[in-house]
């Protein structure tokens, strides 16, 4: 992937409370904390407990100064109203401290496509348009606006030794929720952080009595944002990271999961090409592709309206019947700017959480594939067992067809059953090559055919003696694969 650098992250203010925004979605709680760090959930409004303990050597403990001097930071969160930037790993805030404000983002789960952290002076009132462009895949077409407002005061504390060298800093957080005007969450956390030679553990122990006598209590971890902001932020993200495909899932579960997969790599594309990579233009297409061509091998048993409308759409953006040259490469970066573009992202996030089926089957994924593979090859069958070397042009092109929606049902098939689907494909590629040849000819025979009746008697000659050559191919490809299909269609068990 290309180096993307406009999106590189901006030095970021030192005094940035990071537990005014946390990681919005992506920590699991695998990470660590620094060793011997200490966390404490602490009720809002409890006595700052003694910390100092001569005996054991904690003689002072001095407000820190300078850049962590105490301070207050006001932040307000801006997403769409379904806090859809939130659920999907994105936070976006204006934010004023000592009274400059600055526009952040971060959005950990999707480096290095965005940021981990990035500021932008504000200049002006409305969002940059660098930053609105950055986020417009997860954004789509929903209106941003505040959704929170949070105010951290802060204050830092150095715990030293009788001889003034610091053991451990403290840092204590008060931070206030406002969603619509109202308070909706208080809380205080307190992080110890041992520093130079440390704490004793009977040092450490001194001040987990003293903090858990005002009410606190020790964690192994901060909660994230979205647990403090609540519904609907805590709600599951429109761009899930689709877990491996199981054939005793139902069915309904896979084309979603299939569907998710897809959009994943859309996004991902996209989020790519807004920050420099043109290489990924024919990623992005070859992802709605695949994805157009696996909802026509499901077509049978998807609603008729919704797969046709999606595959039309798909086509669009994938580019379908245009040329991969730079010029397509330019007619769908435009596309991604477009409300249709949008649109169709929109549609997909539908389609992942419900996918239209022709009935609602609950029956396993592995089950409806493999009954899909059989009906394709049924069809497949009726169509070339008829074929003879003098079939018309229309029935070899109908064979030629048929082959193609074979293939796309195998194809969709081998995302659960890959060696069933894989075996099949293996048998299906001579049969295969000599349809294309065919297919591939025959078109090239029609355009000469016209072309001979308007040519001089000597170039005439010429081209009627490769019309000639090209039918008696034509025929040698159509005698090979009659005998090719007829030991293929044994092994197919058709």
């Amino acid at each position: 992937m290309g180096k993307k650098k406009r999106r590189k992250a901006k030095a970021g203010n030192r005094k940035t409370p990071v537990t005014a925004l946390p990681a919005p979605s992506g920590s699991d709680g695998s990470s660590s904390n620094p060793p011997g760090q200490r966390c404490y959930d602490m009720p809002y409004s409890a006595a700052t407990p003694r910390m100092i303990n001569p005996d054991l050597g904690l003689h002072h403990l001095v407000a820190r100064m300078g850049h962590n001097a105490a301070y207050e930071i006001s932040v307000t969160l801006l997403d769409a109203p379904d806090h859809r930037l939130i659920r999907s790993g994105v936070l976006l805030a204006h934010r004023v401290l000592d009274g400059r404000g600055e526009w952040y983002i971060t959005a950990p789960d999707w480096e290095p496509l965005l940021p981990q952290d990035r500021i932008e002076l504000m200049g002006h009132a409305d969002l940059p348009e660098e930053l609105a462009d950055m986020i417009r895949p997860l954004r789509r077409r929903a209106t941003l606006g505040p959704v929170a407002a949070l105010t951290c005061d802060r204050r830092e504390f150095a715990l030293r030794d009788q001889e003034g060298t610091t053991l451990a800093l403290l840092r204590d957080d008060r931070v206030t929720v406002r969603r619509g005007g109202l308070t909706t969450a208080r809380y205080r956390e307190v992080l110890i952080t041992p520093v130079g030679p440390g704490l004793t553990d009977e040092q450490m122990a001194s001040l987990d009595r003293a903090l858990v006598q005002v009410g606190a209590t020790h964690v192994p971890r901060f909660p994230q944002l979205v647990s403090r902001l609540g519904a609907p932020a805590t709600g599951p993200t429109d761009l899930p990271v689709p877990g491996p495909f199981d054939a005793s899932a139902p069915f309904k579960r896979f084309v979603s999961q299939l569907v998710a997969l897809r959009l994943r790599q859309i996004v991902e594309a996209d989020l790519a090409i807004r920050g420099g990579d043109l290489g990924a233009v024919d990623r992005l297409a070859d992802q709605a592709a695949h994805l157009r061509r696996e909802l026509m091998g499901l077509s049978i048993v998807l609603d008729p309206e919704w797969v046709e409308d999606l595959y039309d759409e798909l086509g669009w953006i994938s580019l379908e019947g245009n040329s991969s040259n730079g010029d397509g490469h330019d007619r769908l970066t435009a596309r991604l700017r477009s409300e249709r573009y949008l649109t169709v992202l929109e549609r997909l996030v539908a389609a992942v959480r419900s996918p239209k089926l022709a009935d609602q089957r609950s029956d396993p994924a592995g089950e409806v594939l493999a009954g899909l593979v059989s009906m394709a090859v049924a069809r497949m069958s009726r169509c070339a067992d008829q074929l003879i070397v003098d079939s018309s042009d229309e029935e070899w092109e109908e064979a030629w067809q048929e082959m193609g929606r074979l293939e796309w049902v195998v194809g969709v098939t081998g995302q659960v059953l890959p060696e069933e689907a894989a075996t099949i494909q293996h048998q299906l590629l001579k049969p295969r090559q000599l349809l294309a040849e065919i297919h591939n000819d025959h078109r090239r025979e029609l355009v000469t055919a016209e072309q001979i009746a308007k040519l001089p008697p000597a170039q005439a000659f010429a081209a009627g003696r490769d019309y000639e050559r090209g039918y008696r191919r034509v025929r040698r490809s159509r005698r090979e694969f009659v005998e090719v299909w007829f030991k293929t269609k044994k092994k197919l068990g058709a």
